[in-house]
């Protein structure tokens, strides 16, 4: 059984830049030449999981990361005892794991959140691990209480290393009707006897095409099993809220702290993002999975004492203040990352975060985001499937929201090459907190250093300063400036060609040359999501000559808008380019898609790396 718990969760992506083979995914250091999984379940939801596990190591590189197994469990709910282990060496000698070398740990903070826990680590130390050994485990963990009473799921994807065999044999009561996703697994028909129905897939070994760069999550597309004893997406959403609508009680202290923070307003919405913006601001993001509080959340009068809460306890603290208000909300399981899928079978999957929804207002808010603004959500939950608890009903979020950044870069350029420059950033709508609250979150040091490391990045020598804007600012708006001088921004006197940066930092030709991570695709991807405008303009002394500039461009496609255009004499260039991209109500773009954007890419980037030419006597 697979642990689940409803947190933040990491992205990982691999960039490169081209497909080569359809199984160039496969990690060949070990092959699985065994793994069976067999899970008996009670009618309670609670069960007893057995594997055994026998790897060969192929690769030295595979040592270090092999020679040590763990296994995870809840010690409050879970018991696990490792049964056997050993190597196998290749003249067929064993070598067992001595009592000594098997290690009890506390299970490291997750995602690097702040973490309360009882989570522990199993760890077997396996004694002279050398290439073509074979290293083999059998364990088993009782589950002790259900997550969901009377309920059960699991999840097994697929692997991307050489697999013999990869068995999952699941034990039922014959009353719990398990349904079934599988894809890449080969069912076996079940036999019910004496009550009890005994289900079994094998896993179909195949190729393994790598994960491409920005690609959605595997589990949107990938080989993988899915079980479940929930007939739909409505029963596990009130299951949830039953437990959860527990922790939402309003206390006097809530009640009053609720007075106090919407005091004046009489605007439900403006009530709304007044709670919302206070929460965010003070109640802390640290997980607390103390028994089974990676699925419950807490009271909410213990949230507002103490300060904290994972994404459950931020949802309760909203569902109590926004009710002392007279609006009504339901807690919201989610995908915080790169799935936009619920799976067919109804289980926890990917749903690895809680938000709020208040229907009245049709206002999706996630608390948890202290660096996003009131009427927005990160863009990390954008244009996903909602399970709203209180209802069942399965709600949708915007696939996109407003934002916008405008860069002005000034360069004044000496007869030496030496320059001055200015450059402002204008960030808004959802982009506007996130920078505001990056930049608050800034060292003296970082400041300091900001400017002469981006003037590094492009091989100048130079020095400057930051001018923050506005960091206690509640607004929509965020604006800040770099200044500085540069020794060797060009080389003059002479003939020389001139890169056409319309920006100094954080401009759009990062995002645009991100757009070349991959010649081609075989995944659907999140959809690149821009809205960028941007003006230089560079003064050169007054015998300057300016004796070439790049023609406009203008490029209008389903996928982008992108405008180049220059004018000059002879001490000035400006250039302005606009850039947004985006695909209309959805952020999945396809691998058709991808095809279709390449003789688009192919002339932005062209233009983004066009020189002007200018001559100083």
């Amino acid at each position: 059984m697979k642990k689940y718990l409803i947190v933040f969760s990491c992205i990982f992506t691999f960039a490169s830049t081209s497909v080569a083979a359809k199984d160039n995914g496969t990690d060949r250091s070990i092959t699985i030449l065994k793994e069976i999984q067999s899970i008996v379940v009670n009618k309670d939801g609670s069960y007893t999981e057995t594997i055994e596990s026998c790897i060969q190591i192929n690769e030295e590189r595979a040592v270090e990361s092999e020679s040590q197994r763990q296994w995870h469990f809840n010690q409050s709910l879970e018991t696990l005892e490792l049964l056997e282990a050993y190597i196998e060496k290749p003249d067929g000698r064993k070598v067992h794991v001595k009592p000594e070398q098997i290690k009890l740990q506390q299970e490291p903070a997750y995602s690097g959140a702040p973490m309360f826990q009882d989570m522990q680590v199993k760890v077997a130390i396996y004694p002279e691990v050398a290439v073509g050994d074979k290293i083999y485990s059998r364990h088993r963990k009782i589950r002790k209480t259900a997550m969901f009473p009377g309920q059960f799921s699991d999840y097994t994807a697929g692997r991307y290393v050489p697999t013999k065999q990869l068995t999952i044999n699941y034990d039922m009561p014959a009353e719990m009707l398990l349904h079934s996703q599988a894809n890449g697994f080969a069912a076996t028909s079940p036999v019910t006897k004496n009550g009890r129905t005994m289900y079994r897939w094998d896993y179909l070994p195949s190729d393994n095409p790598r994960i491409e760069a920005s690609s959605v999550n595997y589990a949107d597309y990938g080989k993988q099993l899915v079980v479940s004893t929930f007939t739909d997406y409505a029963s596990l959403g009130k299951a949830y809220y039953q437990t959860a609508a527990l922790t939402t009680e309003a206390n006097a202290k809530i009640k009053a702290k609720t007075t106090e923070i919407i005091k004046g307003l009489s605007n439900p919405r403006d009530k709304a993002y007044a709670i919302y913006d206070w929460v965010r601001k003070n109640i802390r993001y640290v997980a607390v999975y103390i028994g089974n509080g990676g699925l419950v959340p807490h009271n909410a009068d213990e949230i507002l004492d103490n300060l904290y809460g994972d994404c459950k306890d931020h949802t309760s603290l909203m569902e109590a203040m926004l009710a002392t208000a007279g609006i009504d909300s339901t807690p919201v399981l989610i995908n915080s990352g790169d799935s936009f899928k619920l799976s067919p079978v109804a289980s926890l999957g990917q749903l690895n975060h809680a938000i709020t929804y208040i229907p009245s207002l049709n206002l999706y808010l996630d608390s948890t985001a202290i660096n996003v603004n009131h009427g927005y959500l990160p863009a990390s939950v954008w244009d996903k499937p909602a399970i709203l608890t209180k209802t069942g009903e399965i709600g949708k979020t915007p696939a996109t929201e407003f934002f916008k950044t405008n860069n002005t870069y000034k360069v004044n350029i000496t007869t030496t090459g030496a320059a001055q420059f200015e450059f402002t950033r204008k960030d808004a709508g959802q982009l506007a907190e996130v920078t505001r609250y990056e930049q608050s979150n800034w060292r003296i040091n970082d400041r300091e250093l900001a400017v002469e490391n981006i003037l590094k990045g492009y091989g100048m020598t130079g020095s400057g300063t930051v001018e923050l804007g506005d960091l206690k600012a509640n607004e929509d708006q965020y604006e800040f400036k770099l200044k500085g001088e540069v020794d060797n921004w060009t080389y003059l006197p002479g003939t020389v060609g001139i890169a056409t940066n319309s920006s100094l930092y954080a401009g759009m030709a990062n995002n645009i040359y991100g757009l070349t991570a991959e010649v081609e695709r075989t995944q659907d991807f999140v959809c690149p999501e821009n809205n960028i405008v941007e003006e230089a303009v560079y003064q050169f002394p007054a015998q300057a000559k300016i004796l070439y500039v790049p023609k406009d461009v203008d490029v209008h496609t389903a996928f982008f808008e992108y405008q180049a255009k220059y004018t000059h004499n002879d001490k000035q260039v400006i250039i302005k380019r606009t850039f947004k991209s985006g695909k209309e109500g959805s952020r999945v773009c396809t691998p058709k898609d991808h095809q279709a954007m390449q003789a688009t890419i192919k002339k932005m980037v062209q233009d983004l790396r066009s020189q002007f030419i200018v001559q100083v006597q």
